[in-house]
């Protein structure tokens, strides 16, 4: 993974030995005749190449001696030496992109998997065990996987407020449905979900498994989005680093090292290894990643941990914690009276006191309805019998007054 470093190497093939000696560009004739037929090969038109060595006093870059190269020459060479170079610079460094881009691909691939086959996990898991209690609510448990997707994919906020709505949805759903006895009103639904939200585990509903499952949940979701972020991010430096606009310094260097042995005559005397190196390290030396290069990929996730298992512990931890509510439910509705005392609306299989009440009043008119149209007032009737009977004149011994608080209704 250091193919970085071989940038710094990429003039290496233009250099096939170790250079010419001391003298041995004496030992070299001279001539024109192996550059024209170098360019004419490359579409240069023969009319414009010198057929012999001229004074190179025109020339720009290259060194002001004999030439086989006129101004024009000399400058087309310059933009053709330039685009060579970009063209080894993108050869050796696109493979390390399509790399980092392949290992991008397959990474986001199967995290996706992942995470889907965790939720087909889960709806097997629970149909199984859960039956009715899961089959009403299967879009609670998909919205999950949605948002813990959008996190994945897009926000990349709101992990510890998906899971905690979960739960909190999850109680309220599935609450009711394990005391079907009772109607429970929207207040108290809420005061439940609020203490089971709280953040001092007041209330813990589905035993440990909210925090557990967080854990997991979030150290995998943390982690794949930095992963896949991360091949992303050195994807598109590589790429951006390829795409590097070479200064004039440059232009020059790299036109004196593999375009002027063409105009000198000599096309066939290779250049030194040095000179490659000392062009190649001044065309790419600021552009080097190595400083953070080498750590970013060192850098890693410390200590045993599984994408996989941490995926598929999701369904696990949610089973785990509705058979904690299913298997608990009376102690928690228990410890929530003590915590907040939250109120019942109504017991649907006895009315409560007031209720009561008003039943007997209305039976009472309607008997003294039924007695008036038969021509009997029962007030009076019953005022009569009590007549002379002082202790009877004394208010009813139950008769509810404002000192005589009515009940409080029943409470969990």
């Amino acid at each position: 993974m250091y193919a970085l470093r071989s940038l710094l190497l990429l003039l290496l093939p233009l250099c096939p030995g170790p250079g010419p000696g001391p003298g041995i560009e004496a030992k070299i004739t001279r001539s024109c005749t192996e550059t024209r037929q170098i360019l004419g090969a490359r579409g240069y038109s023969l009319s414009v190449l010198p057929p012999a060595l001229i004074s190179g006093e025109h020339l720009r870059i290259c060194p002001q001696e004999y030439t086989c190269c006129s101004s024009e020459i000399e400058q087309r060479l310059t933009w053709e030496t330039e685009a060579t170079f970009r063209g080894l610079v993108e050869e050796n460094g696109s493979f390390l992109v399509h790399t980092l881009a392949a290992r991008h691909r397959k990474f986001d691939e199967v995290f996706r998997e992942m995470l889907s086959s965790a939720e087909h996990s889960l709806s097997t898991l629970s149909h199984r065990s859960f039956g009715r209690l899961y089959a009403q609510h299967t879009p609670l448990f998909s919205g999950l996987f949605s948002r813990l997707r959008d996190y994945y994919e897009r926000s990349g906020e709101g992990l510890d407020d998906a899971l905690v709505d979960f739960w909190a949805q999850l109680l309220e759903k599935m609450f009711p449905l394990l005391h079907p006895q009772y109607i429970f009103s929207p207040d108290y639904l809420f005061c439940l979900t609020r203490l089971a939200s709280s953040a001092d585990d007041s209330l813990k509903p589905f035993g440990d498994s909210p925090r557990r499952l967080r854990l997991q949940i979030t150290r995998a979701l943390v982690a794949a989005r930095a992963f896949v972020q991360g091949l992303e991010t050195g994807r598109n430096v590589v790429s951006e680093t390829l795409k590097m606009p070479l200064s004039e310094g440059c232009k020059r260097a790299v036109m004196r090292l593999t375009g002027c042995p063409l105009c000198r005559g000599v096309p066939s005397l290779p250049p030194c290894r040095g000179f490659c190196l000392n062009v190649a390290y001044g065309c790419i030396g600021s552009q080097g990643l190595d400083p953070d290069w080498g750590p970013y990929l060192a850098d890693k996730i410390q200590g045993p941990f599984s994408f996989e298992l941490a995926a598929q512990s999701i369904g696990v931890k949610i089973s785990e914690g509705l058979m904690h509510l299913q298997e608990n439910s009376v102690g928690v509705s228990a410890q929530a009276g003590k915590l907040d005392n939250p109120e019942l609306d109504a017991e649907a299989s006895s009315p409560d006191l007031q209720t009561r009440r008003r039943r007997l009043q209305l039976r009472a008119t309607t008997t003294r309805m039924k007695a008036a149209a038969l021509g009997r007032d029962l007030e009076l009737e019953d005022w009569g019998e009590t007549r002379g009977r002082p202790e009877d004149l004394a208010p009813p011994r139950f008769h509810w007054t404002q000192a005589n608080p009515q009940p409080r209704p029943l409470r969990l």
